[in-house]
């Protein structure tokens, strides 16, 4: 036989006996029989021309039989060489500890019988899986093994639904939705916000929506998965000229003319006080109600405001404060005090939305933040959510200082391309973390005088001739009080973690691009841009800091 020949070229004429159980071939070498020049692949192609091509060969004792072969027969009977057998299919199933889950991976028969949706489900039965087994995904799988996944699941618990929290619906959403009026060529009229809603008494300003019970879920063992129950609030008290309905508990209706202006849990009819500027003419403004200033706030005054605060102008170096919102038609101008990096002269405070076309060196706390155009070296903490660049802009940048907020940030542009020191956080409360920090520092304080404390009664206990017994007992009743506002203060910085806990639904959205200098909080991770990068997504995924690149 020439060397190149082909496996089929030289098969060889072996003897194959299956066995007593069908399950397997053998091969006896017959007396005399001598192949010097069989290779093991002419033994498999024998097989498989015999019919047990899709059974499992067995190398070893292929190799056996080639081997055997090669040598001049041997006198007398040779033992049997086992060539292949038949496998019946297999499958591994895996199950979540928590009942969450359950995995299949199957591999098809070879020369056997396939594994079978019955023997799948008596194995899950007897892991105790009694709920979620999807039959079609398992009868898939073992149909066509081969084309299947690696690993695929079919059983899945049923999640738990969370009840709703007590809704507020606002009735006069106008009020709180004023944007930009866009012309017939497609440009938006920073300019013009549209007119502020007056109502009259008797007018539908708000609905309660009653919290809803959550609905358990159901793991794969028959568990039940327990569920949370949406949270009851009532509307909030002293709510200024509404009333609620006399047939109806639920809807808030106007009691007297002026402009809706919502609050935590509630509404209220606020009168409107209009003035032409802010400037020394017109002093300082501190109004029950709201405020509408025609042209520009000047630099060094204050604007108070029960309710919302509208410029039609420019804000420069001044100090507003809303329960409501604040809407800046122009922008915020600021300037930083003198060796003071940290302490920008512009102020401006909301309990709702700041709205502005740019803002700079400002600082800003509010439920929202929208600038149209840009935030330059600023102090942001917002509640919700800061956007800037509205919708179709071709602006949206922050550059230099800090802004933080609960939920969202949203620009277009992060940094510059000088690489000014930014920072953006998500996933805190701005407010509890400079509570916390408050806390944590009074905590240290405390520690401090405990340590000192019991400094002193060591030192007393060691020398009692030299300290007065009045002096001890004094020390002992400051030590005890000492203990005590420890505890408390303990205990209220656990209630401040728990309510800071980080939002896994955080995110700062950066449409276009990052430059060198951002510093990126998510939670309590942190990321540092060294260089310039196209924009994406930061949050977290599994506790972990990650971030998407946009597509």
């Amino acid at each position: 036989m020439s060397g190149d020949a082909s496996p089929e070229a030289s098969i060889p004429d072996l003897d194959l006996r299956l066995d007593e159980s069908g399950t397997r071939v053998y091969c006896t070498p017959e007396p005399g029989q001598h192949c010097p020049d069989l290779e093991a692949a002419s033994v498999v192609v024998a097989l498989r021309e015999a019919g047990y091509g899709h059974w499992a060969v067995v190398d070893e004792g292929v190799k056996a039989l080639t081997q055997a072969l090669r040598q001049p027969a041997p006198a007398g009977h040779q033992e049997p060489f086992l060539l292949a057998e038949a496998l019946d299919g297999r499958f591994v199933l895996k199950v979540d500890a928590k009942g969450l889950e359950a995995s299949l991976h199957v591999e098809g028969p070879r020369g056997g019988s396939p594994a079978t949706v019955e023997q799948v489900l008596q194995v899950l039965a007897e892991r105790g899986v009694t709920h979620g087994v999807d039959q079609d995904a398992i009868l898939a799988l073992l149909r066509q093994p081969e084309l299947a996944p690696d690993v695929a699941v079919i059983a899945r618990a049923t999640a738990p639904v969370n009840g709703t929290d007590t809704v507020f619906e606002s009735l006069v959403p106008e009020a709180r939705e004023r944007i930009p009026s866009i012309d017939d060529r497609g440009r938006a009229d920073y300019r013009d916000l549209g007119e502020l809603v007056q109502v009259s008494p008797g007018t539908p300003l708000m609905r309660r929506h009653h919290a809803t019970p959550g609905t358990p879920g159901l793991n794969l063992f028959g568990a039940p998965i327990p569920a949370r129950d949406g949270r009851e609030r009532s509307f909030a008290t002293r709510l200024r000229n509404v009333e609620r309905d006399p047939e109806d508990p639920d809807l808030l209706r106007a009691a007297a003319a002026g402009m809706p202006v919502v609050v935590p849990n509630g509404v209220m009819v606020e009168e409107l006080l209009d003035v032409k500027q802010v400037d020394l003419s017109s002093g300082h403004l501190n109004f029950e109600g709201s405020v509408r200033i025609r042209n520009d706030v000047a630099d060094g005054m204050r604007v108070r405001s029960t309710g919302d605060i509208e410029v039609g102008g420019m804000v420069e170096g001044a100090t507003l404060e809303a329960g409501g919102d604040v809407i800046i038609r122009h922008g915020v101008v600021g300037q930083l005090q003198h060796g003071e990096v940290h302490q920008p002269t512009a102020v401006i405070k909301a309990g709702g939305t700041v709205r502005a076309r740019f803002m700079e060196n400002a600082r800003v706390e509010a439920a929202t933040v929208v600038a149209q155009e840009q935030l330059v070296h600023c102090q942001v903490s917002a509640h919700q959510s800061v956007t800037v660049g509205a919708t179709g802009a071709r602006k949206g940048q922050i550059v230099g200082g800090q802004v933080r907020a609960r939920e969202l940030i949203e620009c277009m542009l992060l940094g510059s391309p000088t690489s000014p020191h930014t920072v953006v956080m998500v996933g805190v409360d701005p407010e509890g973390q400079d509570h916390l920090e408050q806390v944590d520092a009074r905590l240290l304080e405390k520690q401090k005088l405990l340590d000192e404390l019991a400094r002193t009664l060591h030192f007393a206990g060691q020398h009692p001739e030299r300290v007065d017994e009045n002096f001890v007992q004094r020390v002992q009743n400051t030590l005890v009080k000492a203990r005590e506002e420890m505890a408390e203060l303990t205990l209220e910085r656990e209630a401040l973690v728990q309510r800071m806990e980080r939002s896994q639904d955080a995110c700062i959205l950066v449409r276009e691009r990052l430059y060198g200098g951002v510093e990126v909080h998510v939670g309590d991770r942190v990321r540092r841009v060294d260089q310039e990068v196209v924009g994406g997504a930061f949050f977290l995924r599994d506790g972990e800091l990650v971030f998407d690149h946009a597509p």
